[in-house]
């Protein structure tokens, strides 16, 4: 294995981390905001209004990714598996 497919793996590795953690954190995100401005809006300071939605949505969102990033991973890491004989060539 020499660096520049080294370097492609890595780079690989890094965008799959991103697209399998992309749909939660921007759920996350969303309702993170939209609940902070609400509190912002109504003085409500409670504590746990920030963190029930949030949990709440992440929940949701990957109960309903689950498929598409179980494929995306299976099918990374078949591309690995393929790559893996090539290594010793």
């Amino acid at each position: 294995m020499n660096i520049e497919s080294a370097l492609y793996w890595l780079q690989e590795m890094l965008v799959a981390v991103a697209v399998l953690c992309a749909p939660a954190m921007i759920g996350a995100l969303v309702v993170g905001l939209t609940v902070a401005i609400f509190q912002a809006a109504t003085s409500i300071q409670e504590m746990t209004l920030s963190y029930v939605p949030k949990m709440a949505v992440v929940v949701i969102v990957l109960f309903f990714m689950f498929g598409f990033m179980l494929q995306f991973s299976v099918d990374f890491m078949q591309r690995i598996f393929d790559f893996i004989p090539q290594i010793a060539q």
